[in-house]
């Protein structure tokens, strides 16, 4: 673009060239030819630099347009009905702002993005703990986004019920018109006009892992070299994770995973969506989260360096009401959480899609659950074992007892594999069950109870086509 000043100083001279023209008649024909030249390259500059001639905020600009495209980036004013969110930073207060994509806002997504706008909204006009302001957007999708456009998110919670409304709430069915959404650059900068198609600090994934294929594709205009991604998603994912980004990255002639780090989260929540924006969260477990990729650290295997852990206690330092917990080893928080998964979620759908209280309350059941307990404990220290982790970092009688007892409080949950069952969905089976089964077998652990468990899951699948 051309700067300001030299705009000021053409449209000085054209005035001067037009009014000497209409004062003198027969100005010599060097001039009028003079003039006619210089018109029309002020008007070429004043076409390629139209940004001169657009009224600014107090704190931003309000519009930038070029003269083959005109692109709306106003926040409070858009012929768009998505809302805009200026992210550029706050030169007043010099507030850096923080972006959250929590993408694939079902029961869970709902729920942990909600307890991060609740922290953002509560905490110094929208400042997490590390002094940034923080805009916590959402990406919902069919009935779920026409509802909570229009009526917004309402959470039952164990820990306290809360609601985003719907004026409050920045929902987006697509992540592109996410991206679309947000202005960067500095646009107090009278020279730096801000930009629509901003990428993001955090990338929160919450959906199935039957979507796992979908996702590099999914978040790719929201990510950037800088953006963390997290998966809040079951099963044995990250290895494939990172492949499919990198895979992702050499399509576009480019090297690495394309992303500042790639995070695994577990939770061990009871969270189901009763309707279009109503959130039922009926047990409020820890989420433990780890890191399964680190640029900083140049790893694919699970290492990182500090920053990567100060950023995600960070984050949901906002969000109070959750237990959160670092874990500095992922692939052991995977097999944390498949202790509980892969007994009750299998045992669930086994038996047709029964409640978890039907299950710790039938004697064969129970012992059941014990037997895929121990199977599933001796096939992640096998696995532990081989990525050079040692006795003490080893699953052990502990988290046994931890995940009955957790199971003896959680009441009639509903394990969201059963609830795909009965509304003939497909179903988490290659991720959550056979991915397990598949590493028993390379590693040689035998596991014959979880073996059969799978291929029950695996045959209702198949029955009822839920793949």
């Amino acid at each position: 673009r051309i700067p300001r000043s030299i705009l000021r100083l053409s449209e000085r001279i054209l005035i001067l060239f037009t009014l000497v023209s209409l004062a003198i008649p027969s100005t010599s024909s060097i001039l009028s030819m003079s003039s006619s030249v210089f018109v029309t390259l002020a008007i070429i500059l004043a076409t390629t630099s139209f940004q001169w001639w657009t009224p600014r905020s107090r704190h931003g600009s309000s519009f930038y347009v070029t003269a083959f495209s005109a692109s709306p980036i106003n926040v409070n004013q858009s012929s768009s009905s998505k809302p805009k969110i200026d992210t550029t930073n706050d030169d007043d207060k010099k507030i850096k702002k923080c972006r959250v994509a929590i993408v694939g806002a079902g029961a869970v997504g709902s729920y942990y993005g909600g307890r991060l706008w609740e922290g953002s909204s509560n905490n110094g006009n929208g400042n997490n703990g590390n002094g940034e302001k923080t805009d916590i957007l959402f990406h919902l999708r069919g009935e779920h986004y026409d509802h909570c456009s229009q009526h917004g998110i309402d959470v039952e919670s164990y820990h306290g019920d809360f609601s985003i409304p719907a004026e409050e709430l920045l929902a987006f069915p697509t992540t592109e018109d996410m991206a679309q959404s947000v202005v960067v650059g500095d646009s107090n900068n009278e020279e730096e006009g801000g930009n629509v198609g901003g990428c993001f600090d955090w990338v929160v994934c919450a959906l199935k892992s039957t979507s796992l294929d979908e996702v590099p594709k999914l978040i790719e205009p929201l990510v950037s070299s800088e953006t963390r991604v997290l998966l809040i998603m079951n099963g044995l994912i990250e290895d494939d994770f990172i492949q499919m980004m990198k895979k992702q990255q050499q399509f576009k002639g480019l090297s690495g995973v394309g992303c500042k780090a790639i995070y695994g989260g577990m939770a061990l929540i009871c969270s189901n969506r009763l309707a279009p924006g109503k959130i039922s969260h009926t047990y409020g477990g820890k989420l433990v989260c780890g890191v399964a990729y680190s640029a900083d650290a140049n790893d694919e295997d699970g290492k990182w360096v500090e920053s990567d852990k100060e950023a995600i206690l960070d984050l949901f330092e906002m969000a109070t009401p959750v237990p959160f917990e670092f874990d500095p080893n992922l692939r052991r928080g995977r097999w944390w959480k498949n202790v509980w998964n892969l007994p009750f979620s299998g045992i669930s759908v086994s038996m047709g899609g029964i409640t978890v209280d039907r299950i710790v309350n039938d004697p064969s059941l129970r012992k059941l659950a014990y037997k895929v307990i121990d199977e599933t404990i001796a096939v992640a220290n096998a696995d532990l074992k081989k990525h050079g982790c040692t006795e003490e970092e080893f699953l052990g009688e502990e988290t046994r007892d931890e995940m009955m007892t957790l199971s003896d409080n959680m009441g009639p949950y509903k394990p969201s594999t059963m609830l795909d069952l009965h509304a003939r969905k497909p179903m988490e089976v290659k991720y959550l069950f056979r991915t397990a089964v598949d590493r028993a077998d390379a590693l040689g652990v035998e596991c014959p109870h979880l073996e059969t468990l799978v291929c029950h899951i695996e045959a209702h699948q198949r029955h009822h086509n839920l793949f």
